[in-house]
């Protein structure tokens, strides 16, 4: 399974959590965006992430998972009530 991924660091600039938590916002929409400029071809596609600093860090932003790995996510969503049918 393939796997890339890109990081944007800010370094030397003071941001309070509201702009680190808007910024976080715009590079997921930019993110997203980029993959349909390329016309990445997804299966099954699932984004996992979050803006809240307060959570995993590991998850501060946006996965985009896509294949297997998005259908073993999306089943244990749906297992802990996020499904609406």
């Amino acid at each position: 399974m393939a796997r890339n991924e890109f990081r944007f660091v800010v370094d030397g600039v003071e941001l309070d959590e509201v702009q680190r938590a808007r910024i976080t916002g715009e590079i997921q929409k930019a993110g997203l965006a980029a993959l349909h400029v390329v016309q990445a071809r997804l299966d099954s596609p699932v984004t996992v992430g979050h803006g809240n600093i307060k959570l995993r860090p590991e998850w501060n932003g946006l996965w985009v998972l896509s294949g297997e790995r998005a259908r073993e996510i999306g089943a244990k969503i749906n297992d802990i009530g996020f499904f609406l049918d």
